[in-house]
């Protein structure tokens, strides 16, 4: 992995010079750069804590078989003994069909090779609890969201 030219100051133990002239900037849109420093940061810190650092992005695509454009998938990341799907979306015409499973049990199987224990998501109650549920995932928590009537999940498997 490439360290960016700000690693030094995370393993270093970065601080600021005068804390009271700091700068805070709220926005919507960070550049890549901007990003990087947190993630880094974000990523030395757990690193130094576990000992290990070990996550690893997982991409399942569904691919058009004519254009070979991806269409659907699910992402997510493994990352001490935990996958997190992230993100998991099929077109209607191809929901139904067995294929959301299929997408779902290659990522869990995928994430027990990687040695992970068990698996989080999020979803919004229009979305799939009753999918997941079907597929031996509990609900850990239950939010209410906006607007009112709305009921955000939180999920979780045992691998």
């Amino acid at each position: 992995m490439q360290r960016l030219d700000f690693y030094d100051s995370f393993s270093r133990g970065y601080a600021v010079a005068n804390q009271a002239e700091t700068s805070i900037t709220l926005t919507d849109a960070p550049d890549d750069r901007e990003g990087a420093v947190i993630t880094e940061g974000l990523r030395a810190y757990n690193e130094a804590q576990a000992g290990v650092s070990d996550s690893r992005a997982v991409a399942i695509l569904v691919r058009d078989p004519e254009t070979q454009n991806v269409v659907g998938g699910l992402l997510g990341r493994t990352s001490l003994g935990l996958l997190r799907v992230e993100r998991f979306f099929l077109p209607e015409n191809l929901r139904r069909g067995g294929l959301g499973s299929r997408l779902l049990a290659m990522a869990e199987e995928e994430a027990r090779r990687r040695c992970c224990t068990r698996a989080v998501l999020s979803t919004i109650h229009f979305q799939a609890p009753g999918f997941y549920l079907k597929r031996g995932w509990e609900i850990a928590a239950r939010i209410d969201c906006e607007p009112p009537g709305h009921t955000r999940f939180y999920m979780t498997k045992k691998l």
